[in-house]
C-alpha cells in the first residue's frame, strides 16, 4: 500500500491506534491539552473523531470490538491494518522536509518514538542530513537581493540554527527527548 497523504493529526492518531488497538477517548485523552501528546501537539475530541472516521473509511483501521462505558454509550475499538501499521512505521522513521514542520511534526514523531521505546537517533540523523541541505540552499542565497529578501534570508537561516539546536538537545541514546517544544 502506497503511503498516503495525511493531515498530521490522522497521522498522529493512526500512529497511537497502530500501538494497540484503542476507542477515540483514549486518543482524545492522549491528545488532549495536559495529555502526553497534546502538551506539545493539541488535537481537540472532535478532530480525533473525525481522524478515526477518515481512517476507517481509507480502510487504515478498522472496528474489531466495543467497550462498556459509565459514561455514555459503548465506545468502539480500533485497530490498525498490518499495511497501516508498516505505513506508521516508515512515517515516523521520514524526516521533514520543510524547516516549519519541525515544530510541529517533528516533535510529534518524537514523541510517539518515544512511547514505542525505539530510540530517536535514526529520525535525528537523517533530520540533520535534510537541515543541512536546506541551510546550504538558504546560505547560497543570502546575500542576495534587496534589503528585505536578504532580511527573509537571514531569519530562514535563524530558524535552520533553532532546528540544529533542537536536534542537538534530544538526547540520542535514550528514547526520550530531552527538551519540550511548544
Amino acid at each position: 500500500m502506497e503511503r498516503p497523504d495525511l493531515p498530521l493529526a490522522e497521522w498522529i492518531v493512526l500512529a497511537l491506534v497502530a500501538e494497540r488497538p484503542s476507542h477515540g477517548f483514549a486518543v482524545a485523552a492522549l491528545t488532549a491539552e495536559g495529555g502526553e501528546i497534546g502538551e506539545f501537539w493539541y488535537i481537540s475530541r472532535p478532530m480525533v473523531y473525525r481522524s478515526i472516521t477518515r481512517l476507517v473509511e481509507r480502510g487504515l483501521i478498522t472496528p474489531v470490538g466495543a467497550e462498556e462505558s459509565d459514561r455514555g454509550p459503548q465506545r468502539m475499538i480500533y485497530a490498525a491494518t498490518r499495511s497501516a501499521k508498516t505505513m506508521v512505521s516508515r512515517w515516523l522513521s521520514e524526516p521533514v522536509t520543510h524547516l516549519f514542520d519541525v515544530r510541529a511534526e517533528l516533535t510529534s514523531k518524537l514523541l510517539l518514538l518515544r512511547r514505542r521505546n525505539t530510540s530517536p537517533a535514526r529520525l535525528v540523523e537523517r533530520q540533520r542530513v535534510v537541515i543541512d541541505e536546506i541551510e546550504e540552499s538558504l546560505r547560497a542565497k543570502e546575500h542576495a537581493g534587496d534589503h528585505l529578501t536578504r532580511a527573509i534570508y537571514a531569519w530562514r537561516l535563524e530558524h535552520v540554527r533553532a532546528a540544529r539546536r533542537f536536534l542537538d538537545a534530544v538526547d540520542v541514546d535514550s528514547t526520550r527527548p530531552a527538551v519540550k517544544t511548544g
